[in-house]
Parts: structure tokens; sequence; C-alpha cells
């Protein structure tokens, strides 16, 4: 399906932010300790190390779910039928829609409230609303994954 196709592009490109941002993590948080041996540290590393942080956890969990790299409950898995494979499975999946769909909304909530309320960061007076509608963005990538893995049981949506 070419719907299917284009989420696959969209979760690879957060995919690569979530590199990009562990990768500025690294360097902001070595710039900061290296700065501090001079007796200066980085105005905000802090704030930024905390975005960069959850940059990462949100655009990384689309594609760990895609390829299917999560930790499975396998005694459970194997100590079953094949029918209760497919149930258990079933019921993971739908439940894990709703909760995942549940933090999309509150997230979108939360990041309009915050942008009504004009928040920022505390140290670089950057806007802050930008990131619970990254997370919410990327709770719907996650459900569009569990949606496929729903109709092509066992199949990794991207394949490594």
């Amino acid at each position: 399906m070419k719907f299917f196709s284009v989420i696959s592009r969209v979760i690879k490109a957060f995919a690569y932010i979530a590199g990009a941002a562990v990768l500025l993590m690294m360097v902001i948080t070595a710039a900061d300790v290296f700065s501090r041996i001079f007796s200066s540290g980085i105005t905000g590393a802090y704030d930024l190390v905390r975005a960069c942080g959850v940059i990462a956890v949100a655009c990384g969990l689309p594609y760990l779910t895609a390829v299917k790299g999560h930790i499975a409950i396998e005694f459970f898995y194997h100590k079953s039928s094949k029918a209760g494979r497919i149930v258990m499975d079933l019921i993971i999946r739908i439940a894990s829609m709703v909760i995942f769909g549940l933090l999309a909304v509150q997230a979108f909530k939360h990041g309009m409230s915050l942008f009504s309320k004009g928040e920022v960061f505390a140290n670089l007076g950057l806007p802050v609303f930008w990131i619970p509608f990254l997370i919410s963005i990327n709770c719907v990538l996650m459900m569009v994954v569990f949606v496929y893995h729903m109709i092509h049981p066992g199949k990794e949506y991207i394949e490594l």
C-alpha cells in the first residue's frame, strides 16, 4: 500500500532525527564539560540535552517498533497455543493502540496549553510547545505501526 510506504519513509526520517539528537546530546555535554575547565559553561546546556533526550526517545520509538526491536514476553508466548498467541498479540496491540492514542491526544492538549501560555525553556527562552506536538505525532506513527502489524502478523514493517 502506498500509505504504508509513505509512513515508512516518515518513520525512517524520524529515526535519523533521533540519531542526530543523541549525537547532539553527546556534543553539547562534552562541550559543556570541556568549557567548564576554563570556568565557563554553555548557557542552556541542560535544557538542550533534556530536549534532545525527549526527541531521541519520541522519534526513535516508532522505528524500534516497526523493526520489532522490542523485548518480547517470550515465556507466556511460547507456553501458548497458536490461537492463544494470536489472541494475546491482538489484545496487546489493541491495548497499545489505545494507550498511544490517549498519549497522542494528551500530548497534543499539553502542547496547546504550553503554546497558549507562552512557556519557554528556563535558561534559553526558547518555546517548548513543539516538544509535546512531536511526541503526539510519533504516538500516531506508533498506532499506524500497530495497525500494520495486526494486518501483517509476524512481519516487520521496516526491514533492517
